[in-house]
């Protein structure tokens, strides 16, 4: 297996390589390019340009680069030879690039190659249980019974998604960004638009658009903007089209379903809360959250609740069953690629649209 990144930052380094190592995968040889010369990564071969990276007979070709260098990397990708070209969240930045994006994939030849990827899509223990089909990647804290309920989407009466994000303290005393995977302090400088709305908005979009999906929901999606705020905690002004939000609330629904999406970068110290909670007719609420170490599921009942864990980084998860090996998406189900990445646009353009509508068109 040949594999090939443009853009070797830090989700690179810290997130694909070490899973890529920890997972053992069959890999033959592993090139990259970045656009700043002094970047390299150990383990990557580094080409001198994009087009000499893409003249390599690349399996996979993930594109890693910030988001609004996405479109005109996958571009050039497409006018390559490689079969399958993943591409980090979120797909593109801007809604120009995502017409332009659309009108890319209408090629049939070009859409079964492109996979928009979200690392969440691996987050399946909600669903695992709504579906009473706890398989044996989950473990049971107690003598939980294997398929507890089965439940369609008419059981659910709303859904809250949250990622929130521990923060820490620069010397001034403000709030500053953690690396997800390592916890030491994040220093790039967060620009407009990849404040949270954008950038960790896809993933609770996504878990919770596939969850519905697969308990017989439909695609349809309607939010609006309820707050959205800077790092310091100061509203975003309309015309500013520079400062990335920090935090921000969005609300709507989904198939239907009443929704509220909770996103903070800046939550506090050893603040923590990533996942969903699906609320049934019943008054049964499933949980899913990242706890250390893995995932946790909970079914909660009043005062009683049933648990079931999983170890291992969220990117193994990803890596391991959807992107590389024998059982990939690509393998198991071709059709899918193209289907999963329409979803993931269509995530995308609802997000841009509420930061048009929060800043002004820009």
């Amino acid at each position: 297996m040949n594999i090939g990144f443009v853009g070797l930052g830090a989700v690179v380094e810290t997130a694909w390589l070490p899973a890529l190592k920890r997972l053992s995968l069959p890999m033959t040889s592993c090139w990259g390019y970045d656009s700043n010369p002094q970047r390299t990564l150990p383990g990557v071969t580094r080409c001198e340009s994009l087009q000499a990276l893409l003249a390599r007979p690349l399996d996979t070709l993930c594109i890693t680069t910030t988001s609004l260098q996405h479109l005109p990397v996958l571009e050039a990708a497409l006018a390559s030879t490689v079969p399958r070209i993943v591409v980090e969240k979120p797909v593109a930045a801007t809604l120009a690039q995502l017409t332009h994006l659309r009108e890319l994939l209408t090629l049939p030849e070009h859409a079964k190659r492109v996979l928009a990827l979200d690392h969440w899509m691996a987050r399946d223990g909600a669903l695992c249980l709504a579906l009473g089909k706890m398989d044996t990647r989950w473990h049971p804290e107690h003598s939980n019974e294997a398929a507890l309920l089965t439940i369609s989407v008419d059981d659910i009466v709303g859904i809250e998604g949250f990622l929130l994000e521990p923060s820490g303290f620069n010397r001034a005393g403000e709030p500053i960004a953690l690396n997800f995977a390592t916890g030491e302090p994040d220093t790039r400088q967060l620009r407009h638009p990849d404040g949270v709305i954008l950038d960790i908005g896809t993933h609770v979009l996504a878990m919770m658009r596939e969850t519905v999906r697969y308990l017989g929901g439909d695609d349809s999606l309607e939010l609006q903007l309820i707050t959205a705020k800077d790092r310091l905690g100061t509203p975003i002004a309309y015309g500013d089209t520079q400062t990335a939000e920090g935090e921000a609330h969005l609300q709507g629904n989904l198939s239907g379903i009443p929704v509220n999406l909770w996103l903070n970068k800046y939550a506090g110290p050893g603040v923590e809360r990533k996942g969903i909670s699906i609320h049934l007719r019943d008054g049964r609420i499933i949980r899913q959250s990242r706890v250390p170490g893995g995932e946790r599921v909970e079914l909660l009942t009043g005062e009683k609740a049933l648990s079931w864990t999983r170890s291992g980084a969220i990117y193994d998860h990803c890596l391991g069953e959807h992107i590389f090996g024998p059982h990939s998406l690509f393998v198991r189900a071709p059709l899918e690629v193209a289907k999963l990445t329409q979803r993931r646009i269509a995530e995308v353009e609802q997000l841009l649209q509420l930061q048009q509508a929060l800043r002004g068109p820009h």
